[in-house]
């Protein structure tokens, strides 16, 4: 019953606290940019509204359509309750493994990928290809951030990695290079600059974007309630991986993972405000430079090791 119970409350705050720090990169965005900006409740406004509206569908779409933004949401939250978000350890028990949770968030963007194409529109096969491109490059850099804590572990659970990465000093070179590597890949697989650019519906730029421009009403909130969870779900496995620490009781534990989301989002919107976009062809170097630092790392890793 307790993990039950643990389970219950972690996906809740998932869900609660998700579009908040969607609302946070967009207020910290608009300061860095002159702007007074929308409110940090702004995204929950705009998905309330979207549930009282029509559902359209195209008429070439199909049952995959229908289905794809609650699978993905579905799978984002299953990914969720596999990660220790507030407390240690994670719902499904010490078993949680890292390579699980990475191959969970491929399976979402796919789902996504295959509605895009489902719609037999050019913008949604535009949206497609450009989305498995950009994920066939960010998943082995994701993998990739986790290795210098799997060759310390020996293994791919969550438990493994905290306790490896919680074992070297706060200000290790190993850990500097793993964190501006997470910044790249955690750009990239939440559609922000410089990879892509979530406020902007140009044909020339768009990537998720265009994979749900078909949707609205109820199923664009849940497809958007999808990227919003994929979102804090990446940045509470950056603070798990790089900021492993908590004290105090479950309490003091749950406060200091916040918080640290709130940091890692503030660091998000300032990397996002200081990059322009990037043509696409260039972007296997850039990605290619997150796979180059997570490999250094492991490379100092094990040289220190010995």
């Amino acid at each position: 019953m307790r993990i039950w119970g643990e389970a219950v409350v972690q996906l809740g705050l998932l869900l609660g606290l998700a579009p908040l720090v969607n609302g946070f990169i967009q207020r910290v965005k608009a300061a860095f940019q002159g702007r007074h900006g929308p409110s940090v409740l702004q995204p929950y406004f705009t998905l309330r509204k979207l549930w009282r509206r029509q559902d359209l569908r195209p008429q070439a779409s199909t049952w995959l359509f229908a289905t794809a933004p609650r699978l993905a949401l579905s799978i984002a939250l299953a990914a969720g309750i596999g990660i220790p978000l507030l407390w240690y350890p994670a719902p499904v028990g010490w078993g949680g493994d890292f390579i699980i949770v990475v191959g969970l968030l491929a399976l979402e963007r796919f789902v996504l990928a295959l509605a895009a194409l489902d719609t037999a529109t050019p913008f949604g096969g535009l949206g497609s290809s450009r989305e498995v491109t950009v994920g066939a490059m960010v998943e082995p850099a994701l993998f990739a951030i986790a290795l210098p804590w799997m060759l310390m572990a020996g293994g791919t659970s969550w438990a493994m990695l905290i306790t490896a990465s919680a074992s070297i000093a706060p200000l290790d070179l190993v850990r500097f290079f793993a964190l501006v590597a997470a910044v790249i890949v955690c750009l990239a697989e939440t559609g922000r600059l410089p990879v892509d650019n979530p406020d902007t519906h140009l044909e020339l730029t768009m990537i998720h974007e265009a994979m749900l421009l078909e949707y609205s009403g109820p199923q664009l909130a849940m497809a958007s309630l999808a990227q919003m969870v994929k979102q804090l779900l990446l940045v509470a496995m950056v603070t798990d991986l790089l900021l492993p620490w908590r004290w105090g009781g479950p309490l003091a534990q749950v406060g200091i993972s916040i918080l640290l989301w709130f940091a890692a989002a503030f660091g998000l919107a300032v990397a996002e405000s200081v990059s322009a976009k990037l043509r696409f062809f260039r972007l296997p170097a850039y990605l290619g430079t997150a796979v180059i630092l997570s490999s250094a790392a492991a490379a100092l890793q094990l040289w220190g090791g010995r």
